[in-house]
């Protein structure tokens, strides 16, 4: 029997913002039961894969995750010697089939929870400190962060087509707010300034007769507080609180994520969804007129089976009505089980890259516009990065962490995790440049 003080750990967490969530669960109850973490993996006697297994290009980047760490454990370290698991998302779906294939996997785990790491423990033989219900607490896996990830739900019961989600984590399941005003006051006390709030659709959070605003608006209330990001709220349930939230919190920044997907009656009704070209635009226009200032994030889909040349041109209009601020694009990927993967007729995959390099051309245009408008203008930037002894780099209250624009920033006598006014210089395509205002 060995002992979790005498191991040391490593997490890789791929995937989406709400995986890495549960890696730092993990990580937090396993430093809590005395586990040591690693700097790196070729460091960690324990390396833990949360694998992500939402569309096929996520899959592969698993496999070959976890294919890099079995390579490690070719040569053995004295004592425990180094030992694999693998969980989340494509292992909660294929465990049997990664376990066969990779005999190297000491431990193969689904969706993260309670029972991962006494399972983990369990299985590799481990004698764990004493472990208290809630008396752990989630901790990043990379320290001095100025923003923290805050789940409010788990699962989805869109039961879009194309989505395996509901059948990797079930339906939606709404926290109840009091644990995740835990969750945001710790993470406040460990110094983040931002708080995005994310969930497969946080427009659907319902705890009792509590919505998402009324679990903001409570969020806001805590000292320390800053900024708070909404992301992933789906267009056809985004209502007046929502709104409201945005245009009235001042610790809600204005901006919102919505992922409209596609903008086709056709494929939007095939895909399960109610809205249309005319609902979303009706939404994109309600939202710039009730909040000043407001900018709008989106992803599509293109590819999706049956889809034509026209259905593609109608998602181009739309981009270009639209004019939203920030677009992700991705192309169909049939995934086992869900309705989308046995429709057709299928597009060719040659066909689907060429509309979705087409539609990101267009989206650099727009964006560049869009930028452009902020020259002149004073913004408020979280700086996260010292590029020199001038040059800083961070993010604008318009941008969301990993996935927006850079804002660089001219000037001396600041630090890090700070929020500053400044004032836009230049712009490019995605990212702008200034000085302190």
């Amino acid at each position: 029997m060995f002992h979790a003080r005498d191991i040391s750990f490593h997490i890789v967490s791929l995937g989406c913002s709400k995986n890495l969530v549960d890696s730092e669960r993990v990580n937090g109850e396993m430093r809590f039961l005395g586990f040591q973490p690693a700097a790196s993996p070729e460091e960690a006697g324990i390396l833990i894969i949360n694998t992500c297994g939402f569309i096929e290009d996520a899959k592969r980047e698993s496999i070959g995750a976890i294919l890099d760490a079995a390579g490690l454990l070719e040569n053995q370290p004295p004592g425990f010697g180094r030992r694999l698991a693998v969980a989340g998302c494509l292992s909660g779906r294929y465990e049997r089939e990664i376990a066969a294939e990779i005999p190297e996997i000491d431990f193969v785990y689904g969706v993260i929870d309670d029972g991962f790491v006494p399972g983990l423990c369990a299985a590799l033989g481990i004698e764990a400190g004493p472990r208290g219900r809630g008396r752990f607490r989630k901790l990043p896996l990379v320290e001095g962060m100025a923003y923290r990830y805050i789940k409010i739900a788990e699962g989805c019961s869109n039961n879009c087509s194309y989505c395996a989600i509901p059948l990797i984590r079930g339906p939606l399941v709404s926290f109840d707010p009091r644990s995740v005003l835990e969750d945001a006051r710790r993470a406040i006390d460990d110094g983040a300034r931002e708080l995005v709030i994310v969930a497969q659709d946080i427009a659907s959070y319902r705890y009792g007769r509590t919505g998402l605003a009324g679990l903001v608006d409570r969020i806001a209330e805590i000292p320390g507080v800053e900024w708070i990001r909404l992301m992933y709220c789906h267009p056809d349930h985004i209502d007046e609180a929502i709104i409201d939230l945005l245009r009235n919190n001042d610790r809600v920044v204005k901006y919102i994520d919505i992922p409209f997907q596609h903008a086709s009656p056709a494929i939007l009704s095939s895909m399960g969804r109610s809205g249309g070209p005319a609902s979303y635009l009706a939404l994109v226009d309600r939202l710039r007129e009730r909040v000043d200032g407001i900018r709008i994030r989106s992803t599509f889909m293109v590819g999706y089976p049956g889809e034509t040349g026209a259905e593609f041109a109608n998602l181009r209009r739309f981009l270009e009505k639209a004019a939203l601020d920030r677009v992700g694009a991705f192309i169909f990927s049939p995934e086992e089980g869900t309705r989308a993967a046995d429709l057709g007729p299928m597009v060719a995959l040659s066909v689907a890259r060429r509309r979705h390099s087409s539609l990101m051309k267009l989206q650099r245009r727009i964006s560049a516009e869009r930028l452009g408008r902020m020259v002149g203008e004073t913004v408020r930037v979280l700086l996260e990065e010292r590029i020199d002894e001038k040059t800083w780099a961070g993010r604008t209250e318009y941008d969301a962490p990993e996935v927006d624009g850079i804002f660089y920033l001219t000037g001396a006598g600041l630090s890090i995790n700070s929020i500053v006014k400044a004032r836009v210089m230049d712009s490019t395509e995605y990212d702008a440049s200034g000085v302190p205002a």
